[in-house]
């Protein structure tokens, strides 16, 4: 009797499906691992003192790359900006390090990417923008998070854009309509050339998806 119950149990467990892996569903906000919370060192300061500050940062640093000349009009305006923040109590200098440390913490922030999703399955929203078209139907596009990214308004950090492959053409009904994407992750960091009307514009992307299903979002 046992040795019967035996083989009945090995045949059921032989017979019965794997079970299918699910995708996990993912927030923009998953792509972008957390770190230690940083301080603006310009939060105190009024809008136009941030504005001027900016200016005179910016001005330094182009003069540094050399892509302006110290006796330039640019560079003479941010040291009349420079000298009217100082006749109001600023320390400019230190002001200006500061702001500079607190740029190239929030570029290493936005470089960051989880690497705990490469592999994975997952299903993520967001809005297309076409790479390679085939007639009506697109086959290459950049996922983004929200709605004229890389085209009304400067493009978001690489790790909030996804490049993503298609394995079937998906037909476009609506151009910058939302859709959800399913499909096998990679942490791949990677340049793609996205056309505008008026030229071309080189985009960082921190993850390839090599999409499997497509959907308007919403379903």
């Amino acid at each position: 009797m046992r040795s019967i119950l035996a083989v009945f149990a090995l045949v059921f467990l032989v017979s019965a499906p794997a079970t299918a892996e699910l995708a996990r569903e993912l927030a923009w906000r998953d792509l972008a691992p957390g770190g230690d919370k940083l301080v603006d060192p310009l939060a105190d300061l009024t809008g136009d003192q941030r504005l001027d500050l900016e200016a005179v940062a910016w001005a330094r640093a182009a003069e540094r790359r050399g892509e302006i000349s110290p006796v330039g009009e640019e560079y003479e305006i941010a040291v009349e900006m420079a000298s009217g923040l100082a006749q109001q109590g600023l320390d400019v200098d230190a002001l200006v390090a500061k702001y500079e440390s607190f740029r190239a913490a929030v570029d290493a922030l936005n470089r960051r990417v989880d690497d705990g999703l490469d592999g994975q399955l997952v299903r993520i929203p967001g809005y297309a923008l076409p790479l390679e078209f085939a007639g009506i139907a697109v086959k290459e596009f950049l996922l983004v998070p929200y709605f004229g990214a890389c085209i009304h308004v400067p493009p978001p950090p690489l790790n909030q854009m996804v490049f993503v492959t298609l394995d079937e053409p998906y037909v476009v009904n609506e151009l910058f309509a939302p859709v959800w994407i399913t499909g096998r992750m990679s942490v791949e960091r990677s340049t793609k050339s996205l056309s505008y009307v008026d030229g071309r514009a080189s985009l960082a992307t921190g993850y390839t998806l090599a999409g499997t299903g497509i959907e308007p979002y919403g379903r």
